[in-house]
């Protein structure tokens, strides 16, 4: 319940921080990481990041929310996203595992 709750905070604290979202006219290329560093619990960096593929977007999400658990009082959370366009073909590289 504790980790609902702390999930909950970073989340409506991430959107207090002024990131207006716009509807994409077309579909993205590129997979983008949005990432919050969150110190004592409140919201201190956001970082922004594009990647070709998925997996690398998560990849990165991961060891990033590792190295944030290295400071004291200090964690991450991240958002891997791409808008799809209506129709827009998905490839390979929009899939998390390798075949």
């Amino acid at each position: 319940m504790k980790k609902l709750i702390l999930l909950s905070a970073i989340f409506l604290s991430a959107c207090q921080l002024g990131h207006k979202e716009t509807p994409p006219v077309m579909g993205d290329t590129h997979w983008t990481l949005e990432f919050t560093l969150l110190k004592n619990n409140k919201p201190s960096e956001i970082k922004t990041y594009q990647f070709e593929s998925r997996m690398d977007c998560f990849n990165t999400m991961y060891r990033m929310q590792e190295d944030a658990k290295k400071i004291r009082n200090q964690t991450g959370a991240g958002l891997c996203y791409k808008h799809f366009a209506e129709g827009q073909e998905r490839t390979s590289k929009d899939v998390l595992s390798r075949h």
